[in-house]
Order: structure tokens, then C-alpha cells, then sequence
């Protein structure tokens, strides 16, 4: 795994090659200032795999370089670690938003590093393999290609918030507040209703509109207290809550619903696109180790796939879509 390491300080650049060269990642370039990053980023014959940014460096920090890095196409979704002595939630927050998809703490401990960089081979070595999956074949002509070439189960882009991150990068988000001793937030699952049915018949383009016209409502009652998203595939968002107490999910529910009501969401040849919600009760997240986490957001999910089931019982009252004019 190459590797770019971006830290004002020459001496932490040495000891960050140290590491990294005594845990098995000997391809590592430095960098003394985001400038520098940019410009070796930009020149180099083979792209970085993964990048290590200090976020307290004078000029151009490390939360700006994150954000120039992540507008560049080719490093759209290259892990990124930040490193930091910094432990406030408003510069986690920020390096989470800026795209953010570790956190690490300094002094540097090998054992942390260590462990981020082995999720950060993970996430790599992943993306290699769905590359070569989709990489077309001589034999197969390109008009033989299904039109859908995303799955429900994917965990779509969705772009315009930073407030939504990458689902992997949500639990770590949550690990590093418990590291610093801020975990006072909650987790909450929202589920599309029906997914599969939209999923069937809307394109890439609708399907991500969808989304993307969900997120937005979910923002307007959430964006004023804080929160952190992801879209976790199949429908389901998980969202941590900077409220300190939130209201029953049920009336959460009906506030979203009611927004998204509104927005007369249709498909491209104007048939209505209608989105029904379910969400389950918050968690308090359990934030000492990753997998942990994971769990609860599975339970979090399995909360709104309950509440789905419950309402198939009581089915909501039919809606009215707003009309224009």
C-alpha cells in the first residue's frame, strides 16, 4: 500500500515512516505542507493508496487538504487518516466532514496506527477486487451490458452534506468521541419503506435522487442540533444525534414523513416517487471497539425494520401530495 504522510513537523514525518516501515508498509512518501501533498499528488506516476494527515499546520491545515484531496476524482474515496493531538468534538466533527475516514491521536502509539492502517489495506484491497469485477471483458460486447450496474445493497454516494460520511467512517467517527470522552449522542436507524420496489424501477439517477431528496429532509431536523449520517445500503440511513434527549422516534417519524410529503418527489416521466419512512427507537452507541459499534448500528437498523413491521399492522393514513400552484 503506498502511502503519503503530510505533517509540518520533519521529525514526526521520520518517525511516521519509522512505523509504518516496522508494521510492513515500507512505500511511504512525505510531505511537509498540504501545498507540497497537492502538487506530489498530482505528479505521480502511481496514485496513493492511502493518506496520513496532520490536521495543525500552518497555512493550508489539515481539514482544508482533506477537502481539496476528496474534490479530486481520483482520490474520491482514498482512506484518509488524520493525525492530531487535538481531541475536541468540533475538530473531529470537522475532520470527519471534511472526509475524514479515520482519526488517530498523537503521540502516535504503533499498536493505533497499526490498526488503522490495517483497515485502511482492508478497505484497498477490497476496492482492487470490485475493480477487477468490473473491469469489462474482451469477449462480452459493451451493449450486452445490464442497464442497472449498481445493487440495492450498495452504499451509494450521496453528495452535498457533510454531514454524510461514509458508512465505515461513521463508526470510527463514534469510536474516536468515546476515545476522547464525548459519547453523549445516540444512534438511530431510518429505513425506506418498500426500497425494493423503488429500487426495481428507478434508474441510477432516480434512485440516487431519492436519496439525495431524503437526506435533505432528514438535514432540515437535524441540522440545527448536529448530527453525523451514513448510508448504509437497502434503503436503511444511520444517524448519530447531538441532541442530549430525543423525542419518541414515532413523532421524529411523522415530522420526516410529513416533510417529505411535501416535497412531491416524482420519477423522471413524472409518476409520483412516494417514500414512506420507518424509524426505530435511538441506541446509546457501545463505543470501545469497531465491531461493537457495528452491532449497534445493525441493531439500530433491525429497530426500523421492526417499526416497518409493526406499521404493516396499522398502516399510516394515505397521504396527500402537496399540488403546485
Amino acid at each position: 500500500m503506498k502511502i503519503l504522510a503530510v505533517d509540518d513537523d520533519y521529525f514526526i514525518l521520520e518517525l511516521l515512516t519509522m512505523i509504518c516501515a516496522r508494521i510492513g508498509y515500507s512505500k511511504v512518501e512525505t510531505a511537509l505542507s498540504g501545498d507540497v501533498a497537492l502538487e506530489m499528488m498530482n505528479s505521480a506516476d502511481e496514485d496513493f493508496e492511502c493518506l496520513l494527515l496532520d490536521i495543525n499546520m500552518p497555512g493550508m491545515d489539515g481539514i482544508e487538504l482533506c477537502e481539496q484531496i476528496r474534490a479530486m476524482p481520483t482520490y474520491r474515496k482514498t482512506p484518509i487518516i488524520m493525525l492530531t493531538a487535538m481531541t475536541e468534538k468540533t475538530y473531529i466533527d470537522s475532520a470527519f466532514q471534511a472526509g475524514a475516514t479515520d482519526y488517530a491521536t498523537k503521540p502516535i502509539d504503533i499498536i493505533e496506527l497499526g490498526a488503522r492502517l490495517r483497515m485502511a489495506q482492508e478497505v484497498v484491497s477490497a476496492r482492487r477486487e470490485l475493480a477487477a469485477l468490473a473491469a469489462p471483458k474482451n469477449d462480452v460486447p459493451v451493449a450486452d451490458e445490464p442497464e442497472k450496474t449498481f445493487d440495492i445493497s450498495d452504499e451509494i454516494q450521496i453528495v452535498g452534506f457533510k454531514e454524510l460520511i461514509e458508512y465505515a467512517a461513521l463508526a470510527n467517527y463514534i469510536l474516536q468521541l468515546s476515545r476522547s470522552g464525548l459519547v453523549c449522542s445516540q444512534v438511530l436507524a431510518i429505513k425506506i419503506d418498500r426500497i425494493d420496489m423503488i429500487f426495481a424501477r428507478a434508474s441510477r439517477d432516480e434512485f440516487t435522487y431519492a436519496l439525495t431528496e431524503f437526506a435533505d429532509t432528514v438535514h432540515d431536523v437535524f441540522g440545527p442540533s448536529g448530527y453525523m449520517m451514513a448510508y448504509a445500503g437497502n434503503g436503511a440511513f444511520v444517524l448519530v444525534s447531538n441532541k442530549a434527549t430525543l423525542e419518541p422516534s414515532i413523532g421524529l417519524e411523522r415530522e420526516i414523513q410529513d416533510l417529505l410529503d411535501e416535497k412531491n418527489i416524482e420519477y423522471d416521466n413524472g409518476d409520483p416517487l412516494d417514500i414512506e419512512i420507518s424509524i426505530g427507537n435511538p441506541i446509546r452507541p457501545s463505543a470501545s471497539k469497531t465491531h461493537r459499534i457495528r452491532k449497534t448500528f445493525d441493531r439500530a437498523i433491525a429497530r426500523a425494520e421492526n417499526r416497518r413491521s409493526k406499521k404493516q399492522q396499522e398502516p399510516r393514513p394515505t397521504s396527500f401530495r402537496k399540488i403546485a400552484g
